[in-house]
């Protein structure tokens, strides 16, 4: 009988050490976001294809006929023979939804996702000029758990293009995104990652516009213990600038 009960006890005893460890490796203890960009070659910066002025859209290889809300057109090009642009209200013509990661996994698309923030009437950004190289910079998440182990690490590029106009009115963003850089998540984890461009809006003047848009990276972390959600929020201008907001 006594040594039923102390073989029963040993039992307990082990099962509830394997218990705090196991809730030990799949508890949340630290999250961690920092700017990694300087870790990154210039040339890694941007995922293959390039993407921003070397992306292709339909061009309407038409001249421009800008013009402000409840004026007329400006200058002297026949609206009827041009593409009509209202310059100050500005709109995404791209996505503002899009999956990242799903379940610990890059999500591949041959043709990236991203969104814009353009005058209303365009449909191409290349029908725009003056537009500046490409920018992007990674950032990387890391949690960790009970016992000090990296978990998730997730590096991810923002990246944008800025800065062109309709005939020398207006500043522009195209071609914004987030991509994954890097992804290894640990065994009981899972990892999913969505890209949410909730507003372009006009942050200039009516009669000079620059455009502006909020860009947010949101995810999730889970595990038999844990359930974390994040978001990290970009603001990016069309005198471009990146700003990570806090």
């Amino acid at each position: 009988m006594i040594r039923s009960l102390v073989a029963m006890a040993l039992t307990l005893g082990m099962a509830s050490s394997a218990f705090a460890i196991d809730k030990a490796y799949f508890e949340i203890k630290k999250v961690k976001v920092t700017d990694v960009t300087e870790q990154y070659a210039q040339s890694d910066l941007f995922a293959k294809p390039v993407h921003g002025l070397n992306e292709d859209c339909n061009s309407s290889q038409m001249p421009l006929a800008p013009k402000f809300t409840g004026d007329k057109t400006l200058g002297s090009v026949n609206p009827l023979d041009a593409v009509e642009l209202i310059v100050d209200q500005i709109i995404n013509i791209g996505k503002k939804i899009f999956n990242v990661i799903n379940a610990g996994r890059p999500v591949v698309n041959i043709k990236i996702d991203t969104a814009n923030a353009l005058p209303k009437g365009l449909t191409c950004w290349s029908d725009l000029s003056g537009w500046n190289m490409p920018q992007s910079k990674v950032y990387n998440v890391q949690y960790e758990n009970g016992f000090g182990m990296t978990v998730v690490d997730y590096s991810y590029r923002v990246t944008y293009t800025a800065g062109g106009s309709a005939d020398g009115i207006g500043k522009y963003i195209t071609n914004a995104t987030f991509q994954p850089a890097n992804v290894s998540v640990g065994w009981g984890f899972q990892l999913d990652a969505t890209a949410v461009i909730p507003s372009v809006f006009n942050t200039g003047s009516k009669r000079d516009p620059v455009a502006g848009m909020q860009m947010n990276m949101e995810w999730k972390v889970t595990s038999p213990m844990a359930h974390e959600q994040s978001t990290e929020s970009y603001f990016v201008s069309g005198e471009n600038k990146l700003i990570q907001l806090d």
